[in-house]
């Protein structure tokens, strides 16, 4: 079993700083990897051997039976969660920001646009917190936002903002998201790829680029599509291949110098998610399971997303 953790929290647990607790994890006298959401992941009889050295009584379960009891729980009580519009709410996932948040300024000095129209990551953070939702819904400062996550990895307490971000996208109503984000969505959604490229036109274009580097450097080169059992499925920006299809040979020449074992699919091959960066959630979950599915039907090993 598993146990998950916040630096922050553990460091409350055990009574001592929170880089007291980074310095454990990186010194490897906690033997803890880095999980989703800024938290960590380890063993749960390392979390009860680290107890016991310290004379402490673990006061928290595994997140199996966490998530069992917290199951267990909601099932015998009327939960009437806070909404917004669209059904959402944006506000933090950890009530504990609150406290955590020191408004230093520190992401707000690491992001690339900060003061671009106002925006500042403290702010938002703030406004979650007090529940501005409907103020931040309909800010565009979200969608300014890159989610580069600099702001959350500068962070001295581990505030998930990028996680924010994309709640916040993810409460506006789908018909007032941008329109070429919720466009390109769709897009792909009905017809495989953001730009609504056709199978047939995808495969002749891979086929007659393979063709052009075999006569002009790769003597015998094949574009590989649809090859069952190559080692790598590689996806494809939709944009490149719309408008800068030459820019795919480059990486095309250093599998073949490499003799690496790799193919396209002719079906659901974009490797841009604007499902993921529009907050869409059911959206994103469809596009990588088709990439998941073209994994299993080809039985490749290795999935790159040049993107």
């Amino acid at each position: 079993m598993m146990y998950e953790f916040k630096v922050s929290e553990m460091a409350e647990e055990f009574g001592v700083h929170r880089n007291t607790i980074r310095n454990w994890i990186n010194a490897g006298t906690l033997p803890a990897k880095e999980g989703p959401g800024r938290k960590y992941l380890m063993e749960f009889h390392e979390y009860e051997r680290l107890c016991k050295k310290f004379g402490r009584e673990p006061h928290l379960h595994s997140v199996d039976s966490v998530s069992n009891r917290a199951r267990e729980t909601l099932g015998e009580i009327d939960v009437e969660p806070l909404v917004i519009s669209g059904g959402k709410s944006v506000l933090p996932e950890d009530p504990s920001w609150a406290d955590e948040c020191l408004t230093c300024g520190t992401c707000a000095s690491a992001c690339p646009i900060s003061g671009v129209d106002g925006l500042d990551p403290r702010k938002i953070v703030r406004m979650a917190v007090l529940g501005m939702d409907k103020e931040l819904i309909e800010s565009s400062w979200p969608w300014k936002c890159t989610l580069c996550s600099k702001c959350e990895e500068s962070c001295p307490a581990n505030i998930q903002i990028t996680s924010l971000m994309r709640k916040i996208r993810g409460a506006r109503d789908r018909a007032r998201v941008p329109e070429p984000i919720h466009k390109s969505v769709t897009m792909c959604l009905e017809r495989g790829n953001n730009l609504g490229i056709p199978k047939e036109d995808f495969v002749f274009l891979c086929e007659d680029l393979g063709e052009e580097l075999a006569a002009d450097e790769c003597p015998g080169f094949k574009t590989p599509v649809d090859v069952h059992g190559a080692r790598v499925l590689i996806t494809v920006n939709s944009k490149a291949v719309f408008g800068e299809p030459d820019s795919l040979k480059w990486w095309w020449k250093i599998f073949w110098a490499a003799g690496e074992s790799w193919t396209l699919s002719s079906e659901y091959w974009e490797g841009v998610n604007w499902g993921l960066l529009s907050g869409d959630d059911e959206a994103m979950q469809t596009v990588v399971g088709r990439i998941v599915d073209n994994m299993k039907r080809l039985n490749c090993r290795v999935l790159l997303l040049p993107e």
